[in-house]
């Protein structure tokens, strides 16, 4: 059965191949990096076997991967030119202090992440998802979260029933699994939009989430309010607000390119 799961789940890397190849020439190339490599070591914890029973020692593996997924959700946050590289260190230094228990386990024998430890990657892994959330991403961030909760869980409830654990182990390997299928489906199937300023507006927020999409629209209809534009954009596309005279379609589009540039090439 693992060898079956780790066949699909290397499979898994063709979406997320496609993902980085379209968002190439994009700020958000750096979170993918993040992302592959939480993938591959996911791929890994399969290989490694079952998870440790009970809660005398934490699986090292998959607690590595659930760190690393969140980093990947962190290094979105930080997806914009001239700084995205710089972000990296300050990712890293997140990844440094999440998998600090797995050091000071080898460093003390015995020693275990403890409560406060999950708290703090929960925090980090719900960032990431609830970037997510209202963009057409949401399936995938919802099964990405359902297969997270599950890994966590056969770390922290001490002992459960074997049937119960390889129940829920196997629950979150599927979810996890089907993770970028769902994400490469949801994507294409988002809506194009009315005309070519909502594609674009669209597709940037369904890209970049709701931190980064909330600042463009901020910045955006603060433009329109300075030029005296009747227009409002909203999260779901442009909105015409009074009854003055409309202003050139061109001149709004050429504005909200002007946003997205540190973000990508439009």
């Amino acid at each position: 059965m693992a060898a079956v799961l780790f066949a699909v789940m290397l499979c898994g890397l063709i979406p997320l191949g496609r993902a980085w190849w379209v968002n190439r020439h994009t700020s958000l190339v750096q979170a993918l990096h993040w992302a592959i490599v939480a993938w591959i070591v996911w791929m890994a914890t399969l290989l490694a076997g079952p998870s440790i029973h009970g809660h005398e020692a934490v699986d090292p593996t998959r607690y590595l991967a659930l760190s690393l997924s969140g980093c990947a959700g962190i290094a979105v946050l930080g997806a914009r030119r001239p700084y995205v590289g710089a972000w990296n260190f300050v990712v890293l230094g997140l990844l440094a202090v999440l998998v600090l228990p797995l050091v000071e386990g080898l460093l003390i024998r015995g020693r275990t992440p403890g409560t406060l430890h999950f708290l703090f990657l929960a925090a980090v892994l719900s960032v990431g998802l609830l970037n997510y959330l209202p963009t057409r991403l949401a399936p995938a961030g919802l099964l990405l979260a359902a297969a997270e909760a599950g890994q966590m869980l056969l770390m922290i409830v001490p002992d459960p029933e074997p049937a119960h654990r390889t129940a829920i182990q196997l629950v979150a390997e599927l979810c996890l699994i089907g993770v970028p299928w769902i994400a490469y489906a949801s994507w294409h199937r988002s809506s194009p939009g009315q005309n070519e300023f909502d594609r674009l507006w669209l597709r940037f927020r369904n890209r970049f989430g709701l931190v980064w999409g909330q600042r463009v629209r901020e910045q955006f209809n603060r433009s329109a309010h300075n030029a005296g534009w009747p227009v409002h954009l909203t999260w779901r596309g442009l909105r015409r607000t009074g009854d003055a005279a409309m202003p050139d379609a061109i001149a709004v589009l050429e504005t909200l390119r002007a946003l997205l540039k540190r973000f990508e090439d439009v």
